[in-house]
């Protein structure tokens, strides 16, 4: 069973997660947005082990200390392909339009969609959920789904009128998550947690498409 932990952070209350098996030392985290000292305590009086650094998409909000995490733990970042470029492109990671500084942090790994990653004594699979970001995609560890900004709690979903945003593939990918069959845990990247029976009920996106 796995144990989940959260931070929000940041003027944009960025979920950030912290992922490992109950017991264990070794965790992911996902989405290290903002406030990298909250980020670095949380870590230190958890006695934490931090084998990698996931990211549901590149917008700055989200990866805003990807490096400095990277700088203390070591651990690989991954991110999908299509995403790569907003690591290091403030324009692409939408940084240049707000007041955040987000250093370059090349990833180590790109995913594509479909694999099934080890990390942490957990199998961690990648969805890939464009529409919000072209190279989102959503991590399923056991019976929870971490969503980055595909779906909200109460019925709602990200933007999708960024640069590379896109409705059709973001109903798509509302779609391919709450199709998923049985009741995941929702962790979305902003808000409160919720689940796939809910969003079915409420989430006017699905099965629009």
């Amino acid at each position: 069973m796995i144990q989940i932990g959260k931070l929000a952070l940041g003027l944009m209350e960025v979920n950030c997660y912290f992922v490992r098996n109950t017991g264990s030392r070794e965790c992911v985290v996902i989405d290290p947005g903002d406030r990298f000292k909250k980020i670095k305590n949380y870590i230190d009086e958890n006695d934490l082990d931090v084998k990698a650094i996931l990211l549901t998409h590149g917008h700055y909000d989200h990866i805003g200390q990807t490096k400095a995490l990277k700088e203390l733990t070591g651990a690989e970042i991954y991110i999908h392909a299509l995403d790569k470029d907003k690591l290091v492109d403030p324009d692409k990671s939408l940084a240049s339009f707000s007041f955040a500084k987000c250093e370059p942090a090349p990833a180590d790994v790109l995913l594509q969609g479909g694999e099934v990653l080890h990390i942490a004594g957990m199998d961690i699979k990648v969805i890939h959920t464009p529409g919000h970001s072209s190279g989102g995609v959503c991590y399923i560890i056991e019976n929870s789904i971490f969503c980055g900004d595909i779906i909200f709690c109460g019925g709602s979903y990200g933007r999708y009128d960024f640069y590379d945003g896109n409705f059709g593939e973001l109903c798509d990918s509302v779609n391919k998550i709450l199709s998923i069959p049985g009741n995941f845990d929702i962790y979305p990247g902003h808000g409160e947690p919720t689940s796939s029976q809910a969003e079915r009920a409420l989430n006017p996106l699905y099965k629009k498409v």
